[in-house]
């Protein structure tokens, strides 16, 4: 099995699992990523919230992972955008945005990227207290920069978390990260 249908079928697993409400990704190849997180969520839901550090770099990071333009260059908060089947608003979790949707049990919430408030102490109690707010029924958090996270007091405030390997898939990107030094040779 590849790496990416590993994926899918974990995040498709976490999704139809009752029991489970939060789901964190982890891995080194941030668009297979992010790719598999948004298609899978594309299968289940018609409607989501994407809430992100970057407003800025939300369209850009998710043309990378389809290799299609999706969204315009500047996303706003006040605007629903079409990404596949699905409608999605997407907003900022580290600015105090006031149109921040709570979401609701037919919607979605995916935070991406995660890693600049895992080791920010006073930034990352907000994002708890932003994650706690959150009503949808689904919620991801993705990471990127995966070797620079310090800090995993997030994974006591998950039901679950995947680590996506790309040892398979992508060969390259591991053997440059361990070639780097940016991560541990096996």
């Amino acid at each position: 099995m590849s790496d990416r249908q590993n994926a899918i079928n974990t995040i498709t697993s976490f999704l139809k699992d009752e029991n489970k409400r939060i789901l964190l990704v982890r891995g080194y190849d941030n668009d297979a990523k992010l790719n598999a997180i948004i298609s899978c969520l594309n299968r289940e839901f018609n409607k989501g919230i994407i809430r992100t550090s970057s407003m800025a770099d939300i369209s850009a990071q998710i043309y990378f992972a389809f290799k299609e333009k999706y969204l315009p260059d500047k996303v706003k908060s006040t605007t629903n955008y079409k990404l596949g089947r699905m409608t999605v608003n997407i907003s900022s979790y580290a600015t105090k945005t006031r149109t921040n949707l709570r979401g609701d049990e037919n919607t979605f919430t995916l935070y991406h990227p995660v890693q600049t408030v895992l080791d920010d102490p006073k930034r990352y109690t907000e994002f708890l207290k932003d994650l706690n707010k959150s009503k949808s029924s689904k919620i991801i958090l993705s990471t990127t920069n995966e070797w620079s996270i310090r800090e995993w007091d997030i994974e006591k405030h998950v039901d679950e978390v995947f680590f996506y390997s790309v040892e398979n898939d992508n060969p390259e990107i591991m053997s440059n990260l361990r070639t780097n030094g940016a991560i541990q040779q096996l």
